[in-house]
């Protein structure tokens, strides 16, 4: 078990021991036997102030926040105190405070002899496998909506190389292109076709075995400048 622990300045006091996955607090027995190895127990299930933070199974570990009350003496120990690593069976020993002015501790209290259950909502419990379908469920939409914006920017090469090229192609059908133009219409054809490559590459990024969650893009065409593009021209406009 691994506790971390939330310094808060009051005059209360905690005392706290472990029994296996259950800790008993000031009384107050809370059993974490049902937080399987990666599931996560929310703050809002536990019924005590004592807590402070979710409490998580990570590789077989309990892993909690406890409040640490620290009292008007309170020591750099419990202003800044350390995570408990593998905190044992029995009494958990917390940071004491400076003494007092007599030069003396509080008294450790004994092993309670008389203990209550705590309140704990397990409705509120999340299992490793709903951490995997929400995990899932983002990398999806993630992927889907990168994948739509790849496809509009294609979209729109597309249209816009192939504008300038018909624009290009009217000129030669009455005559009037010049050779400069018919050399901007074959190398914006070559640039075209890179475009409708890309764009067809893209329909296959879904039958990929890495889908969704580490598709492999095909690499996006330069944009070819074309200083006659509508595009263009709307945006010198706005």
């Amino acid at each position: 078990m691994l506790i971390k622990l939330s310094p808060r300045r009051t005059d209360d006091t905690v005392d706290v021991f472990r029994d296996g996955s259950k800790l008993i607090v000031n009384g107050v027995v809370f059993d974490f036997s049902g937080v399987g190895d990666g599931y996560t127990l929310p703050l809002s299930a536990i019924t005590s102030e004592w807590f402070d933070g979710n409490v998580d199974n990570i590789n077989g570990e309990l892993t909690l926040t406890l409040v640490l009350p620290n009292p008007w003496n309170y020591s750099p120990e419990q202003a800044f105190p350390v995570d408990l690593i593998d905190v044992p069976d029995g009494r958990v020993v917390l940071p004491m405070p400076l003494p007092d002015e007599d030069g003396g501790y509080p008294e450790q209290q004994p092993f309670p002899s008389t203990i209550a259950q705590g309140a704990i909502d397990w409705s509120q419990l999340i299992t490793k496998a709903m951490k995997d379908t929400a995990t899932h469920a983002a990398q999806l939409t993630a992927a889907k909506a990168e994948l739509q914006a790849r496809n509009t920017r294609a979209v729109a090469q597309i249209a816009r190389i192939q504008d300038r090229v018909d624009t290009i192609g009217f000129g030669i059908d009455i005559g009037e292109a010049t050779a400069e133009d018919e050399a901007e219409q074959a190398a914006l054809l070559l640039t075209l076709k890179t475009w409708k490559t890309y764009k067809f590459a893209l329909g296959k990024v879904t039958v990929q075995p890495t889908w969704y969650q580490a598709p492999v893009w095909p690499l996006e065409p330069p944009t070819p400048e074309i200083i006659a593009a509508p595009m263009l021209a709307t945006a010198e406009t706005i």
